[in-house]
């Protein structure tokens, strides 16, 4: 069968709408409770920095915990 990029590329409007559906729910969402987005981003990848540090993790297969 057809493999998940292949659907994907083959309904790549449909995907773009709902991509586009879930951008405009979460702006939104950021608005009424007043979260900046882009400083959410930046504090979500250093928390994501420090507890999956690439020396330890790339090619890793391990639990973060067990790194």
């Amino acid at each position: 069968g057809e493999d998940l990029m292949d659907k994907l590329t083959a309904n790549k409007e449909d995907v773009s709408d709902e991509i586009a559906d879930v951008a405009i729910y979460l702006i939104e969402l950021c608005y009424v409770l007043d979260i900046n987005l882009f400083e959410a981003i930046e504090a979500k990848l250093k928390k994501n920095a420090e507890k999956y540090p690439i020396a330890k993790s790339k090619g890793n297969a391990k639990k973060y915990t067990e790194l």
